[in-house]
């Protein structure tokens, strides 16, 4: 996101924001821009005591109440899997990647573990872009590609220690603690499993999030969330 657009964006949450409590009179605690595709955006206004107002790419009030639950379930979606795409936690796995190949001989092994590191820091890059000010769709489908590719390094790193499995009594203990916290900063840095398929586990959770918003709407809405 280059400077102006980000200039762009701030003006347009503080305008949002203006407007929606203008139209309901009350106070607005944070405002998220959402983007379920990419020319289609909507504003999350969150209020006091517990509201909700949309409005959407005009900083009109949303009615329609399909559209506010595609708003509020892109939402939930793209924070969710921002919570599972923990930058720090990306930083410590890179950061082990790194130690680990300092103990290794394999050529093979040290390869798969600076992929890993490489792509583990494009990963944390999209993480830390300005860009996530957006909760975006078709951002979040980009990221799950960067992670399907860490993912796989990491496979191939898996798959090359196995010699190392039957001599492991035999290794320097500096090797094990290193494939150690190598295993251990994967799990926690969340590549282990595919991304794409933790977020459709909480597909349920996160459309009945999205019913809550929906009723909390001011004013109420039109239609049915469903349809």
């Amino acid at each position: 996101m280059t400077d102006a657009s980000l200039e762009t964006l701030v003006a347009a949450l503080a305008e949002a924001r203006a407007r929606a409590e203008r139209v309901v009179g009350r106070s607005v605690l944070g405002v998220r821009a959402v983007e379920p595709a990419d020319g289609r955006r909507w504003y999350l206004c969150a209020l006091n005591a517990a509201g909700v107002v949309c409005l959407d790419a005009g900083f009109a009030v949303e009615h329609d109440a399909r559209r506010v639950h595609q708003a509020a379930l892109c939402a939930l979606l793209v924070e969710h899997a921002e919570s599972l795409v923990e930058d720090g936690e990306l930083d410590i796995l890179a950061r082990a990647a790194s130690t680990l190949a300092v103990h290794v001989e394999a050529a093979e092994l040290r390869q798969a573990l600076a992929a890993v590191g490489a792509g583990v820091q494009e990963l944390a890059g999209w993480r830390r872009a300005p860009e996530r000010a957006v909760a975006s769709l078709p951002q979040l489908e980009a990221a799950i590609r960067l992670h399907d590719s860490v993912r796989g390094q990491y496979e191939r790193y898996v798959e090359g220690t196995e010699p190392l499995v039957a001599i492991q009594d035999r290794l320097a203990d500096e090797l094990v603690t290193a494939l150690r916290d190598m295993e251990e900063a994967a799990g926690r840095a969340g590549i282990v499993r595919p991304l794409a398929g933790v977020l459709a586990e909480a597909m349920q959770a996160l459309d009945a999030g999205a019913d809550e918003i929906v009723a909390k709407h001011v004013p109420p809405l039109e239609g049915d969330p469903t349809v």
